[in-house]
């Protein structure tokens, strides 16, 4: 079998490899955001493959670290297709029942391999799949893999995730502690909804009437609501959500449901298997053979509805499920972000995936292509050895930085953005006019300065008589903001120049001597977070550029 890349999927490996080419430091270790149904699997593969291709007298050996059996599996099936059967690929895995750490590539469950880093070898690089279960501080298993690891061979690191915080919403590069120090490459949900390759999450037609009332649930020291009050409290509407689901989801053909406990879970599927609906539940209490026995009939269509806590949460790849009951309310947009991506795989036949939310979960965290990572609210100020770009994630060092190196961003003006949270029920931002399309009459240029860092070109987007949206192009950059300035100025050179200033200031000078760059038609901007963000451009190649010309060039 084959699998072609897609083009977010090529750019993430490119991105990596510049990252690391660009970050040398013994600790520094890169994130790739994508999210869920967005092949991470296959870039695992691509970024071992580039290895093995580029340096094939390093004999680059490599780990791929999962969580679980069936992302073992995901894994070395992509990995198989793509390297040179010259390439061995091995697993290191109890629940796969194989412990090959001689392989060239090992893909290994951390449970079987957490204990046993001392028995793979020279290793070059480790890339850590669902790297959002690595524990923030330095413990847990993961850790300790890597930190034996270390003792033997030297190595680089990836991690990927489709989420880039910890379960309270906290960037997993926001910590002294941290294994992660940036954001190597991010693909937004939203991207990956338009060109198709992603399935939307739908709302029902009707106001669901079952909500569940977490008003008197205590919260446990992680944020999030303490298990038993939450069972106890759940317990009581699943007999109502069981009755709406029936007639909600009545054309929909496989679904999921996720529930606060096992009690909880076998409650619902009882209640289900009453309204005729064939049901079973998974969860970390079942044994393997049946799990994955359950999981096969699931798939064939033979049961309608699975019932989980957690275990299906990460994994588990069933890509033509159209419905996900939500009976676990929860403020972890971890949580969140995994049980809703459940959904979000494309499958033939498959126009969309329904999504039932019996809890305040959707009101209180919002949609879920708006979900971003947030400082924390204490111990990461001032007294933090970096500043923390909210932009990317870069532990950014010194701590007196006013801008990222790596995305061009204004770390000043983010001390003060607060993490954003979106009040209506919506399930995606595209449920409602997020983006607004502005055609653009005029476009300013400005050289924005700051103090002991490079300059940037400000660019003001107006619309008649209104600025409608601001961006900062970094020409004076290094690495990968100096790269994406180079294709946003390129865009924008009359048919027959091929030249690149080589810093804001020769731009500046070029822009005051009568050089036009092409005026977009119009731009698409998202305006549901607190600053308008561009999201899209319009162009006419034919058109001679107006409205950018010396007069509108000034200095800030």
């Amino acid at each position: 079998m084959t699998f072609a890349m897609r083009d977010y999927q090529q750019a993430s490996v490119d991105a990596l490899i510049d990252w690391w080419d660009r970050h040398r430091e013994e600790d520094a270790a890169p994130l790739l955001v994508v999210p869920t149904g967005g092949g991470k699997s296959l870039i695992a593969a691509a970024i071992t493959k580039t290895l093995f291709d580029t340096w094939p007298e390093y004999h680059p050996r490599t780990v791929v670290i999962v969580p679980s059996k069936e992302l073992a599996e995901q894994n070395a099936e992509k990995l198989k297709a793509m390297l040179p059967r010259t390439i061995k690929v091995g697993y290191y895995s109890a629940s796969i029942g194989r412990r090959q750490p001689d392989a060239d590539v090992i893909v290994a469950t951390i449970g079987s391999v957490a204990k046993h880093a001392h028995v793979l070898g020279n290793i070059k690089c480790v890339i850590v799949d669902e790297a959002h279960l690595i524990n923030p501080k330095d413990a847990g298993l993961y850790r300790q893999f890597l930190n034996d690891l270390g003792k033997y061979c030297g190595f680089r690191l990836v991690g990927m995730t489709a989420t880039p915080f910890r379960g309270n919403g906290v960037w997993l590069t926001d910590s002294e502690e941290a294994l992660f120090t940036g954001i190597a490459y991010e693909i937004r949900m939203q991207t990956l909804l338009d060109a198709g390759h992603l399935a939307p999450l739908v709302l029902p037609a009707e106001v669901i009437s079952t909500q569940i009332d977490t008003g008197a649930v205590k919260l446990s020291n992680t944020g999030d609501y303490n298990i038993r009050d939450l069972s106890e409290a759940v317990s009581g509407y699943l007999d109502g959500a069981a009755e709406e689901a029936v007639r909600l989801a009545a054309e929909r053909n496989k679904w999921i449901a996720f529930c606060a406990t096992v009690a909880n879970a076998e409650q619902l599927r009882d209640l289900l298997r009453d309204r005729g609906i064939t049901c079973e539940v998974v969860t970390g209490e079942t044994k393997k053979p049946i799990r994955e026995q359950l999981i096969a009939r699931f798939r064939a269509g033979h049961i309608r509805c699975l019932v989980t806590v957690l275990a299906l949460a990460t994994g588990f790849d069933v890509p033509d499920v159209d419905c996900i009951l939500w009976l676990r309310p929860t403020r972890s947009p971890v949580l969140y972000c995994q049980g809703a991506g459940r959904g979000l795989r494309i499958a033939p036949g498959k126009s969309d995936c329904l999504w039932l939310d019996f809890s305040d979960t959707t009101s209180r965290l919002g949609p879920l292509d708006q979900i971003r990572g947030r400082k924390r609210g204490s111990g990461g100020g001032l007294g933090a050895p970096y500043a923390l770009c909210e932009n990317c994630g870069l532990q950014v060092k010194p701590a007196s930085s006013l801008i990222c190196p790596d995305c061009g961003h204004t770390l000043r003006e983010e001390e003060d953005k607060q993490f954003e949270g979106v009040s209506d029920a919506a399930i995606l931002s595209g449920s409602k006019p997020a983006v607004v399309r502005h055609p653009i009459t005029n476009v300013d240029y400005a050289q924005h300065f700051k103090p002991g860092k490079p300059d940037t070109l400000r660019v003001i987007y107006w619309s008649g008589l209104r600025i409608v949206a601001k961006e900062w192009v970094c020409l004076s950059h290094d690495g990968f903001a100096r790269a994406k300035a180079e294709r946003w100025w390129t865009r924008r050179q009359p048919e027959g120049f091929d030249f690149l200033p080589g810093s804001t200031e020769q731009a500046i000078e070029w822009l005051r001597d009568g050089f036009q760059l092409l005026k977009p038609l119009a731009i698409q901007v998202n305006e549901t977070g607190k600053y308008p963000e561009i999201v899209g451009y319009e162009f006419d190649a034919a058109e001679q550029p107006e409205g950018s010309h010396a007069g509108d060039v000034a200095a800030a």
